[in-house]
């Protein structure tokens, strides 16, 4: 027989970014029922780090994403973040774009029956690349990283945003950094709906090809084209947002398989 649970309301601030706006009652709320997904517990220092920048970017809110909803008005699906032994909260809810936060005095008025608890260490965001400098039709890898004093002016750095990722085989790859960007490829041309550039936000909408094992990229912009009109390097594609961006692994490279991770986890409570 299924337990109908007594609605809880709370108030949640848009892109709020400190614990203290929160307890100071210096953002603007909307009111919602709240349920809370997980119970996440820090040790003081983290929470304190935490209560000072809210980031979107911290690890374990991009890894408990999937549990987490947000409407403004109606129901928000959240964390409940605590530090160790302390009764004072954050309710943290994410919608599409927008990070919600909530504040809590007390997590025993909250019914948190059945809901999993977990510790973990707090992990820094990371610092994400935004802009890079492209070239116009570059030949070689070295005329992207600014090692060929004969290629002209670059256009200047701009900001982009990666709409499709092509993987090669290591090998592929490195041939495409060698002697491929001048040439026309099958991945540029079936992808060239995911390339242009918006002169309104100044922002290059590209693919971004790499290797299977390493951490650098290019990203191209065809223009039209099967081969690469504009590229720029990325050194280390784990600073790019990646995130629900689609893969297409080019033959023979294969999609790696799946890792099984294990995250200790308290009893619920």
């Amino acid at each position: 027989m299924k337990i109908l649970r007594e609605k809880q309301y709370a108030a949640f601030a848009a892109n709020a970014k400190t614990l203290d706006s929160l307890r100071r009652n210096e953002v603007s709320y909307v009111p919602g029922v709240f349920e809370v997904a997980k119970v996440i517990i820090l040790s003081k220092e983290d929470f304190e780090k935490l209560s000072e920048d809210v980031s979107p970017e911290y690890p374990f809110l991009k890894d408990n994403r999937e549990i987490m909803s947000a409407d403004p008005g109606g129901l928000f699906r959240c964390l409940m973040v605590q530090a160790e032994g302390e009764k004072e909260n954050m309710l943290i809810a994410q919608g599409r774009d927008t990070l919600y936060l909530g504040y809590g005095r007390d997590y025993r008025s909250v019914d948190l029956q059945g809901v999993p608890v977990e510790r973990i260490a707090l992990e820094e965001p990371k610092a994400y690349r935004e802009h890079a400098v492209f070239y116009y039709r570059p030949s070689h890898i070295n005329d992207l990283n600014g090692q060929n004093p004969l290629r002209p002016v670059p256009e200047r750095q701009t900001r982009f945003q990666v709409e499709q990722v092509v993987v090669l085989c290591d090998e592929q790859f490195r041939q495409f950094q060698e002697t491929g960007l001048k040439d026309d490829q099958i991945f540029l041309f079936d992808y060239s709906d995911k390339m242009w550039f918006d002169p309104g936000s100044l922002c290059w909408h590209c693919v971004l090809v790499k290797g299977e094992t390493g951490k650098e990229g290019i990203l191209v912009d065809a223009e039209g084209y099967s081969y690469a009109r504009y590229a720029a390097s990325a050194p280390d594609c784990d600073r790019l947002r990646l995130q629900d961006i689609p893969v297409h692994y080019e033959h023979p490279a294969r999609v790696p398989e799946q890792k099984k991770t294990r995250k200790q986890k308290e009893p619920e409570r």
